[in-house]
């Protein structure tokens, strides 16, 4: 029997369900269909949702030190003790699970937060160890002291060796990390996450056509779009900021926002301080499948984060050939190159942004260039998440040959 023991602080999904991030869903369905017996432990606390899967044993613990990484003053305490209380339960709750495998599985430790806690089951039972991670924090941080301190465990995990480490090609040069920090893990996989576009054109004319008309949009509204977290560093203050400028000249341009979090009330705020609340559409958090929906409504895609923009939803407006603006920080320019399938702007730049709306909006078969573009980088150089799959799950199944599991 293929068993496998994922220890992760995430939920499957990080909103609601089915919604928010697809990565650790897939990967959790891709293992369950490979026919792994799959046992997940993660915490129990109100930050998306691990939904009931045929095939899915979930164990879960009450992390009791989370309320005070809310608290501002005390934050820092209380996340060190939130880490130190979770690696101590997924270590107790580890060894149980392994019990009932008779101690034969392979240990996954999902993000920064299960990595401490997989090393001591893999050093213990003597068991293949694979850590995966959606990207990093750290390309711009000094790995010093301090920072170390500061950014507990993520310098720590990363530099972990394991028999496979995964890291998300997102952008954020986790690679560059991995070197810097002297990762010496067997085998190293930079990957990007695969995208899964529904391509019934007719069918998805009805639902775009069906969905403008529940947004109140008109056929004659042009349309940005942003797709994702409510953070405060992917930065969507700047698309906002940018319309401001636009509906100068184009009093009927709309801003659909997909997505939610934290920093939802802090947007909504700023979009009446720049009179706006007409021409910005707060969507909230919609389930993937949906997303193809919305992002054909866009005649642009406004991708404007701090670390990097090659996530999913930059990488799903390529494969639906959208125009896309974006900023270059992190890898951005690997995918983007300015002028050709998108436009790829400095952040000393933002000015710029309202510009090239202007333009591309104008320009029409501008436009269309950008987006024909787009689309033929993705067909040639995407995978499905079904490739993305496959290739984990063919070099885990040789690990676990390999240990004779």
């Amino acid at each position: 029997m293929k068993n496998i023991i994922f220890l992760s602080y995430l939920n499957i999904w990080s909103m609601e369900k089915e919604k928010g991030a697809p990565s650790f869903y897939k990967t959790i369905e891709a293992y369950i269909k490979d026919g792994w017996d799959v046992t997940l432990i993660n915490p129990e606390y109100n930050l998306g949702v691990t939904p009931e899967l045929e095939g899915l044993k979930n164990i879960t613990f009450k992390p009791v030190f989370y309320p005070f990484v809310k608290i501002k003053k005390i934050s820092f305490f209380g996340r060190i003790l939130h880490v130190f209380q979770g690696n101590y339960m997924l270590w107790q709750l580890g060894k149980k699970a392994l019990k009932k495998y008779n101690n034969q599985a392979v240990i996954y430790a999902y993000e920064v937060d299960g990595v401490k806690a997989g090393v001591k089951l893999k050093d213990k039972f003597n068991l293949p160890f694979v850590t995966r991670f959606q990207g990093t924090v750290l390309a711009p941080i000094k790995n010093n002291q301090l920072n170390r301190l500061k950014r507990y465990p993520h310098f720590q995990a990363l530099k972990t060796e394991a028999d496979i480490t995964i890291m998300t090609d997102d952008g954020t040069q986790g690679d560059k990390v991995l070197r810097n920090l002297n990762n010496r893990s067997k085998q190293i996989k930079f990957w990007k996450n695969g995208v899964d576009i529904d391509i019934d054109e007719v069918e998805n004319k009805i639902k775009v056509k069906k969905l403008r008309k529940d947004l109140g949009l008109t056929q004659s509204d042009e349309v940005l779009m942003t797709v994702c977290r409510l953070a405060s560093w992917k930065k969507v203050n700047r698309a906002i900021e940018a319309l401001s400028y636009v509906t100068k000249e184009r009093s009927a341009c709309k801003l659909v926002i997909v997505g939610d979090g934290e920093e939802k009330q802090t947007l909504m705020e700023l979009t009446k301080k720049l009179n706006l609340t007409s021409n910005v559409i707060f969507v909230g958090s919609v389930p993937q499948s949906e997303v193809r929906n919305y992002l054909d409504l866009a005649d642009i895609f406004l991708s404007l984060y701090d670390l990097s923009n090659v996530g999913n939803p930059l990488l799903e407006a390529m494969s639906c050939g959208k125009p896309i603006i974006t900023l270059n920080v992190g890898d951005t320019a690997s995918i983007i190159k300015n002028e050709e399938n998108g436009i790829l702007l400095s952040v000393e730049n933002l000015d710029k942004i309202p510009e090239y709306i202007n333009k591309i909006l104008d320009d029409r078969n501008y436009a269309n260039k950008l987006g024909d573009n787009a689309k033929q980088y993705a067909k040639k150089h995407f995978w499905s998440w079904n490739e993305r799959m496959n290739a984990e799950l063919e070099v885990v199944n040789e690990l676990r040959i390999k240990w004779n599991l």
